[in-house]
């Protein structure tokens, strides 16, 4: 367990124990449907329009639970920041960054002012950088990082079509310079 006195883990028995629910509600009910709807836009694995659709509902439910849990408190658990909320914030950032546009996110004030509170802090932006909110739901992103590998194939090909033996030196370059 993490040391009482650094607080991450509650500051008595109730309040880690709060954490721990936390936790896995983090694990069960928030990555699992974000993850099924974030990782095809990644380009991770091919998206299930069924799950997609399903995982969408799943992550607005589990949003609801957080945007009401955090109408009544600053933190998740306590008056400071624990691993709860760390966990729940690193969990939402590729959500929010790659799905969850602008219209999604506007029901949910109370979780955005809690999720901007946590980027804000100095130890957050150290891990995480700057964290740029979706504009455009999931679709939006998706086309972009298929754009990015066509873009750099096509001159590949390009390049390999117009003369053979100026990319093998560009490679040879890239070898001796990685090491």
């Amino acid at each position: 367990r993490i040391s009482r006195p650094i607080g991450l883990y509650g500051q008595n028995l109730l309040e880690s124990g709060m954490i721990d629910s936390w936790l896995e509600f983090c694990t069960h009910e928030l990555e699992v449907p974000l993850c099924t709807w974030v990782l095809p836009v990644q380009g991770i694995f091919a998206e299930v329009p069924a799950a997609t659709a399903c995982a969408k509902e799943d992550v607005k439910k589990a949003m609801t639970v957080l945007d009401n849990h955090l109408l009544h408190h600053t933190y998740m658990v306590g008056h400071s920041i624990t691993l709860a909320d760390i966990a729940l914030c690193c969990a939402l950032v590729d959500g929010m960054a790659l799905v969850l546009d602008e219209s999604f996110r506007k029901p949910f004030g109370n979780l955005m002012r809690w999720f901007n509170l946590c980027i804000a802090q100095p130890e957050f932006a150290a891990v995480l950088g700057s964290v740029k909110f979706c504009g455009g739901g999931g679709k939006a992103a998706a086309p972009k990082k298929e754009a990015a590998p066509k873009k750099e194939a096509a001159p590949k090909k390009e390049a390999g079509g117009k003369k053979d033996a100026a990319p093998k030196k560009e490679a040879g370059g890239k070898k001796e310079a990685a090491p």
